[in-house]
């Protein structure tokens, strides 16, 4: 049962009966909505056709559970709705899974504790600057370390408040007012890349030839190839490894373990699919450890766990690597063989740096490291080695004035 039942002189509201809730009482959903238009006040058939549409799509948020009343409605419990429908919604989701599991971490340890006690309604502009403000100052980290949050992480809570009130206004009509509209998102430095100069990523090569093959060739992949620690992890065989051509094409990622299996989706973004070709000498290592992988496969029987996967760097028994394993490995190793102290994805950074400072296209780069343009090559790494800022203004030199007038006499 529904019905529309007049409040004012531009505002009805609805009603619509939604059975009976668990103490057995007549569970009665109402929602108040305002006429702006006076012309639409005037008509009363435009209007009323206009009024039992509103209470059409009414029935149906109340039917499909979707409705929530905003006054009595607490941002924590909007939230909830939120992540349900927005972050992890399996038809048509917006969010990839690592992107749902970060938002959903800062809205649980951030944004609720100091809103979600809050009616949904009540929130004002002025609420959103001070949080945002608090997150900067000393006691905002949840790991005990001082000082604040990190640009970068601010900035990515900002867009999930952004995300979450234009569901509220847009979608869901819950507030007439976005609390974040007009409110200037936090600026997040790019910070300069770390990286290995020339003469440190010889020396990291050389060390790489100490290690086992497979560990030598993924992080080859990373330091020369520009590969992103899951897009190495979910290479294979037969789909991704092109001797022909002397490459490696990048499909896939793995960015998670979920109940030991890993999460393989999409590379970071539609640019970041590519074919990389590699050095000859890579390729003849990659066929010599091609053979031994076969030989392990072939011995392992039935105990083989890849399925029909064929995973070049797996753990053992066909199932690739848990995915921040290749990040503890490196570790280990910088420790043992004392290389400079520079990330695992430091070393897609390296061969970047590399190609910038030998001359490279920013287009070639940007095309080998899978950016979206070559203006975020630029952006990135504009700045990468101080042997590239000398070898630049030497160019200079020519017109230093005592050497135009040595010229000139």
């Amino acid at each position: 049962m529904a019905s529309i039942e007049p409040r004012g002189k531009n505002s009805f509201r609805l009603i619509v009966e939604n059975g009976y809730d668990a103490k057995g009482k007549r569970d009665r959903r109402k929602k108040t909505i305002r006429i702006e238009d006076p012309k639409l006040l005037k008509t009363k058939r435009k209007l009323q056709e206009y009024l039992e549409d509103q209470l059409h799509r009414f029935r149906i948020e109340v039917e499909a559970g979707e409705y929530i009343a905003p006054e009595k409605s607490t941002f924590d419990s909007f939230a909830e709705k939120w992540v349900e429908k927005k972050l992890f919604n399996k038809n048509g989701k917006p969010y990839s899974y690592t992107t749902s599991v970060k938002y959903s971490n800062h809205l649980k340890n951030h944004i609720l504790p100091a809103l979600g006690h809050k009616k949904i309604d009540k929130i004002k502009s002025l609420h959103i600057v001070d949080f945002i403000d608090d997150l900067s100052k000393d006691g905002a980290r949840k790991d005990g370390k001082p000082g604040g949050l990190g640009d970068q992480t601010i900035k990515d809570i900002f867009k999930i408040l952004q995300a979450l009130f234009k569901t509220a206004t847009e979608e869901w009509k819950l507030i007439k007012d976005d609390p974040i509209e007009g409110l200037s998102s936090p600026e997040a430095e790019n910070k300069e890349m770390n990286f290995l100069e020339s003469d440190e990523a010889a020396e990291c090569i050389k060390v790489l030839y100490e290690i086992d093959i497979k560990w030598r060739l993924y992080y080859l992949a990373a330091l020369i190839g520009g590969l992103r620690r899951g897009e190495a992890l979910a290479c294979e065989w037969h789909l991704d490894v092109d001797w022909d051509k002397g490459g490696i094409y990048v499909n896939r990622s793995i960015s998670k373990t979920i109940n030991g299996e890993p999460h393989v989706k999409s590379p970071k973004s539609k640019s970041s699919q590519r074919f990389v070709k590699m050095p000859d000498f890579y390729m003849n290592e990659l066929a010599k450890y091609y053979r031994i992988w076969k030989k392990e496969k072939l011995l392992l029987g039935d105990a083989w766990e890849g399925g029909e996967h064929q995973y070049v760097f797996h753990s053992g028994k066909g199932k690739p690597y848990y995915y921040t394993t290749p990040t503890a490995k490196w570790t280990k190793i910088k420790k043992k063989y004392g290389l400079k102290d520079v990330r695992l994805h430091d070393l897609r950074h390296t061969m970047v740096a590399l190609l910038m400072e030998a001359g490279e296209s920013l287009s070639a780069i940007q095309r080998r490291a899978g950016h979206a343009s070559a203006r975020t090559t630029s952006d990135i790494y504009g700045h990468v080695t101080e042997k590239l800022e000398n070898s630049t203004v030497k160019h200079f030199n020519q017109f230093d004035p005592r050497n135009l007038a040595q010229k000139q006499s």
